[in-house]
Formats: structure tokens, C-alpha cells, sequence
């Protein structure tokens, strides 16, 4: 079994972690801080890797970054992620054509399908339908259908049943 060699006091490390603990609301950082506060309190990382579900390389990972750099070392970085294949004039632009009429761009309705069509068209840019839907959705934009029978607020009554029967 490897032991650490501390840099700083590990009571002073263990209190600053308990602390931690309790102050902060972020789980996956609290989950980092309690492993390293148990692994201070006596407890083998080979012991804690067996029930946490963290191996026991990481767990003492975890234990050398605190004592060396302190605990925001434990602190998740948020990962940034793909980058956006438009920018935000193309994004503007996009919202001005689909605040007007489709039939100006030749497309009957703006949907998924049409919206994919006229960024690959405009741009050159390939936009799944999903990723329209999705940015559609982002810009404040609803799928509006049809109704396919007379309304319930509809008093023609009769009118409703026969569309029903057919």
C-alpha cells in the first residue's frame, strides 16, 4: 500500500474539507471533497475505490492535487462543447426569413425539412432536420399544424359528427 507524503498538515486539510461540505451545493465537487476528507480521516483509497465506484489511481489523483494545489483543483471545469457551425449574423438572418413568408423562399411551410433545405442552399452549411427543429425551438419558434376537423368551439355541431363518421 503506497502512503502519501503530505506537504501540508492533514488535519488543517480535513477541516477546510468539512467545511467545504457543507457550504457548497455543487455534488459532483462534494462528492471530490468527502472522498479526500475520508482518505484524511484514515481510509485507504483501495477501500473507498470498492464502494464509490471511483478507481483507486483517481482517488489518490484526487488527495495529491488537494495537498499540492488546494481544493478548488477538485472544482468540475464545465466543458465548452461543439462550437455552433453558424455564427450570429447567419442566426439573425435565419429569424428575419422565418418571420416571413415561406412561399418568398420557395418553401410551402417553415419546418424542420425546409429550414435544412435553406441554410445548406444560403450557406452551404449541412443542418440536420433535428438541429433546425432545435434552433427554430431556441429562436422562440412553435410547430403550428392544422387542425384537421371543425373546432370543439365550432357550433355547428352536426358538421363535427359527419366529419368524424368519415
Amino acid at each position: 500500500m503506497r502512503v502519501h507524503k503530505y506537504i501540508n498538515d492533514p488535519k488543517e486539510l480535513l477541516e477546510q474539507g468539512k467545511q467545504i461540505v457543507s457550504e457548497n451545493a455543487d455534488n459532483k465537487f462534494v462528492h471530490r471533497v468527502s472522498m479526500v476528507n475520508l482518505m484524511l480521516s484514515g481510509l485507504s483509497s483501495k477501500l473507498l475505490a470498492e464502494f464509490c465506484g471511483d478507481s483507486e489511481r483517481t482517488l489518490q489523483t484526487w488527495l495529491k492535487k488537494v495537498d499540492e494545489i488546494g481544493w478548488e483543483a477538485l472544482v468540475a471545469v464545465k466543458q465548452a462543447g461543439r462550437p455552433n457551425k453558424l455564427n450570429d449574423e447567419q442566426i439573425n438572418e435565419i429569424k428575419a426569413a422565418l418571420k416571413t413568408d415561406p412561399a418568398e423562399s420557395g418553401y410551402n411551410v417553415w419546418d424542420g425539412p425546409a429550414l435544412s433545405d435553406y441554410i445548406k442552399t444560403k450557406y452551404g452549411i449541412d443542418y440536420g432536420v433535428r438541429a433546425c427543429q432545435i434552433l427554430m425551438h431556441k429562436m422562440g419558434f412553435s410547430l403550428i399544424r392544422p387542425q384537421t376537423y371543425p373546432s370543439l368551439g365550432n357550433p355547428d355541431n352536426e358538421t363535427r359528427e359527419a366529419f368524424k363518421k368519415n
